[in-house]
């Protein structure tokens, strides 16, 4: 074949060559974006991958808890004390220091003069004592309530979001809308609102709020939903305090035996 034939067969096997290339980065550009519009986290998932308290069932609160509010101890008979509780012969409304999840208010003792079940557990403690963050999350309102102090309202992201974790009945907050915060971190003190408390004690409840338009606001039992790092612990402290506070006080009748200390029911409670 002539010189002249193989140049030219050569610049046609480059061109071919170069359609080709071409043609591959073409088609593998967009193959690229597309990967990469699928990778991109969203708002959401960057938020669980920063927190991994938050749990993927919406129907389910998104951060376990990491603190019960307050701390709880075993009961030690030279300090008179069960970590922040204090034992005490003092008259009680209830005669209970800790009123959990679904205690029932009698009527002639409630505002409705009907019986009301308790969607917030209740401590019967000093004043002065600290009140912590259930979670880690961000301060999202802190709204006066009737009784003339505070609720501290935490939630994944500072937005009130269906999941609302409550510290209510304080006063002093440590804390503003918009702080990021840790459980066990100090938001306020003890209310002196229970007018039904001894002589230097307040009253603290927390809570979980599910609400967000899905129907009325109800509230769960926030010790079915603790960390895993505390949950063990905790149930066996609060059973062991009831036992030594029906010890302490000779009434052996003030506490049942739940499937989940502290909740008396496992059911929503409207409210």
């Amino acid at each position: 074949m002539p010189q002249k034939g193989f140049t030219s067969l050569a610049v046609i096997l480059i061109f071919l060559v170069f359609l080709s290339a071409s043609a591959f980065l073409l088609l593998r550009v967009p193959s690229k974006n597309k990967e990469s519009i699928q990778s991109s986290p969203t708002q959401s998932e960057t938020r669980k991958a920063e927190n991994p308290q938050i749990v993927q069932n919406s129907g389910e609160p998104p951060l376990k808890l990491k603190s019960i509010g307050i701390n709880l101890d075993y009961y030690d008979p030279k300090t008179g004390k069960a970590g922040d509780f204090e034992f005490t012969k003092q008259k009680l409304e209830f005669n209970r220091l800790f009123m959990g999840y679904g205690f029932v208010i009698p009527g002639n003792m409630s505002s409705t003069n009907q019986d009301k079940s308790n969607p917030q557990p209740t401590f019967i403690l000093p004043l002065g004592t600290p009140v912590r963050s259930l979670v880690d999350g961000v301060v999202a309102n802190i709204p006066a309530i009737w009784s003339g102090d505070v609720s501290i309202q935490i939630t994944t992201d500072g937005k009130l979001q269906k999941w609302v974790y409550e510290t209510e009945h304080v006063i002093n907050p440590k804390v503003k809308v918009g702080d990021k915060v840790k459980a066990g971190d100090i938001i306020a003190e003890v209310s002196n609102f229970d007018k039904g408390a001894p002589k230097g004690y307040g009253a603290v409840e927390i809570g979980i709020l599910h609400g967000g338009g899905e129907g009325p606001p109800e509230h769960v039992c926030p010790f079915l939903y603790l960390d895993p790092s505390i949950k063990e612990e905790t149930l066996k402290k609060i059973t062991a305090l009831f036992k030594s506070w029906e010890d302490y006080t000779g009434d052996q009748t003030l506490y049942n035996e739940t499937i989940t200390p502290g909740c008396l029911t496992q059911d929503p409670i409207d409210g």
